[in-house]
């Protein structure tokens, strides 16, 4: 369950959407919005903050009084900063308050990230240890972000779950942690081979498997379908998410932490850079190796 949040909030329109998406989560208690403040050029008098801090400070306060988020404890953090990569700064918060999930925009401020995964977003994605949710203001425009963002969608109510088959499944982590799934479809992308006998054991052996994972999650009482596809992993992902206009994709991010590279490429990059649907990463596999 995701009882503490944080959303690394910069006032765009999607760090707004980010709240707005918290609503449709179950047994949240406490949320804490981390603004940073990169100053590159500190006063030379020690002890001196940017007057940038208590500006954000005043506008993330004034956020805080209009949160419609009954029984929820809000914290409020304003760091400033002169070097380092703001993903680490948003690991040591997510360290330091003890938060399961981080909730952020898919998109940076600068003009040029508009367009692709904004880069904090990016640094998380590879190497935050704890959940990531990446939402997307519908019809967002950093230009317009003082304006008032639509409602988040029902966020569990469609939703896709793609696995790989890695450890741990992926299906025990949604019976065990997310029973608040309304309808779930398993999905799975098997690899053009050469061999069309090879390839047809291969949809076989996935259909089987992702049919056991059924079984799990409907012992739980989640309505679930399975699909098999054959194709690029992350390209199938899409369209299928595009097709089914799903309410949500879940991931989870694989491979040891000591041996991770840049995800920037893989599946799950690919996924977040090509939706516009809320995009859910699991990282259970790298808390438990």
């Amino acid at each position: 369950m995701f009882e503490k949040v944080i959303i690394p909030f910069n006032f765009s329109r999607d760090s707004h959407y980010a709240i707005e998406c918290l609503k449709k989560i179950p047994d949240l208690s406490q949320l804490v919005l981390l603004h940073i403040v990169y100053n590159r050029n500190p006063s030379p008098v020690r002890g001196t903050a940017s007057p940038e801090v208590d500006y954000a400070r005043l506008r993330l306060e004034e956020v805080k009084r209009g949160l419609d988020l009954p029984g929820v404890q809000v914290k409020i953090i304003v760091e400033e900063v002169t070097g380092g990569e703001i993903s680490d700064m948003i690991s040591r918060a997510v360290m330091q308050e003890g938060t399961s999930l981080v909730v952020m925009g898919r998109r940076g401020r600068g003009r040029i990230e508009t367009l692709f995964l904004g880069s904090a977003a990016s640094d998380v994605l590879s190497h935050s240890a704890v959940d990531l949710l990446l939402v997307h203001a519908p019809e967002g425009d950093d230009a317009k972000r003082d304006e008032v963002v639509a409602p988040c969608p029902g966020l569990f109510s469609n939703v896709l779950v793609c696995t790989d088959f890695s450890e741990p499944d992926i299906g025990v982590i949604l019976h065990q942690e997310k029973p608040w799934i309304h309808h779930a479809t398993l999905f799975h992308a098997v690899s053009p081979g050469d061999f069309e006998g090879e390839m047809k054991s291969a949809v076989d052996s996935a259909q089987a498997r992702l049919e056991t994972m059924r079984d799990t999650l409907v012992h739980g009482r989640i309505p679930v379908q399975v699909r098999v596809s054959v194709g690029s992993p992350a390209e199938e992902i899409l369209a299928f998410a595009k097709q089914e206009d799903v309410s949500l994709i879940i991931l989870k991010s694989s491979g040891k932490r000591g041996l991770l590279t840049s995800l920037i490429g893989s599946t799950t990059a690919k996924v977040a850079q090509g939706t516009k649907k809320p995009v859910l990463v699991l990282k259970r596999s790298l808390i438990k190796t």
